[in-house]
């Protein structure tokens, strides 16, 4: 039983890290400006399934991230048949697993109208929404194998679990006007798509406001979380780091132009903000960590 559970917890983690790298190289495709390096879908060209020697470079990139998303449902598959023998007992990892493996081929869809599309902004910014969700699902059902499932019974003192949800929501918020400055930045993907027409400085500088917000509630639950609840200092301590070095690459990129290193960094930095502030909420409501255990769970994983 115990080497079930750590083939369990070492494939959720391999699903939460594919998550991740499925924004991250999406994010690399816009960069290199691989968008169209597919011209068609599902078929890398109307012709051929994968990319030809003349597609290049761009092509590669392109067809890599589709790859992933194959990736992606075999994990799927592979934690279904690692979960079959347990489904009625852990009912929460079976369907958060089936929720995960399920979104793979509506993605696989809505990437199929982005390039159709020629890389619509507003179409690219709506394929990438379900990514975030996935990632922060995904950052759940990693820290629901660490336990039974089961809840104590207890939550976190007041405000900790409302300052929880807010952290939730404004990384939401945060997540969608960092879209919204994304589509009308300079990397587009392609040199024929286009950009959603916002003003870049006026939509970067909405984006910069709800992080502001972000950091604030995170440090006064922060603060209470030490004096009160010992389980939330932990994931909110790293959901702070991850935050302000956020916050740093944000504001280096802005006032260099840009550059599209930083903003492969800023992409591994939103899933690790995600699935930070997952943790957070997620720890205010602990768990038992054995079957027949009443104490909260006290270590973040």
């Amino acid at each position: 039983m115990r080497n079930q559970e750590t083939r369990i917890r070492f494939a959720a983690w391999a699903m939460l890290i594919a998550q991740a790298g499925i924004i991250f190289t999406g994010g690399i495709v816009r960069l290199t400006g691989s968008g169209l390096g597919c011209s068609d879908w599902p078929k890398c060209t109307p012709d051929s399934l994968v990319p030809t020697q003349a597609m290049g470079f761009h092509g590669l990139i392109e067809f890599g991230n589709r790859l992933l998303a194959v990736v992606l449902a075999l994990i799927g598959v592979a934690i279904l048949i690692l979960l079959w023998r347990i489904r009625k007992e852990r009912k929460d990892l079976f369907w958060l697993n089936i929720a995960l493996t399920a979104i793979v081929p509506v993605q696989a869809v809505m990437g199929g109208i982005t390039v159709w599309t020629k890389l619509n902004p507003w179409v690219v910014a709506g394929h990438f929404v379900p990514s975030a969700i996935a990632v922060g699902v995904a950052a759940y059902f990693v820290r629901r194998t660490y336990d039974t499932g089961v809840r104590t019974g207890e939550k976190a003192p007041s405000p900790l679990p409302a300052l929880g949800w807010a952290i939730l929501a404004l990384t939401a918020i945060v997540v969608l006007f960092g879209v919204l400055t994304t589509g009308a930045g300079p990397h587009s993907g392609s040199t024929i798509s286009t950009r959603n027409g916002l003003d870049n400085i006026w939509i970067t500088r909405l984006h910069a406001f709800p992080v502001w917000l972000l950091v604030i509630a995170t440090i006064v639950a922060l603060v209470y979380a030490r004096k009160r609840w010992a389980p939330m200092v932990r994931p909110l301590v790293v959901l702070l780091i991850v935050e302000l070095a956020q916050g740093l690459i944000g504001y280096i990129q802005y006032f260099t132009g840009v550059p599209w290193v930083l903003v492969a960094f800023h992409m591994i930095g939103l899933s690790a903000t995600i699935a930070a502030s997952v943790a957070v909420l997620d720890s205010a409501y602990p768990r038992r960590t054995h079957v027949n255990a009443d104490r909260p769970v006290s270590v973040v994983h």
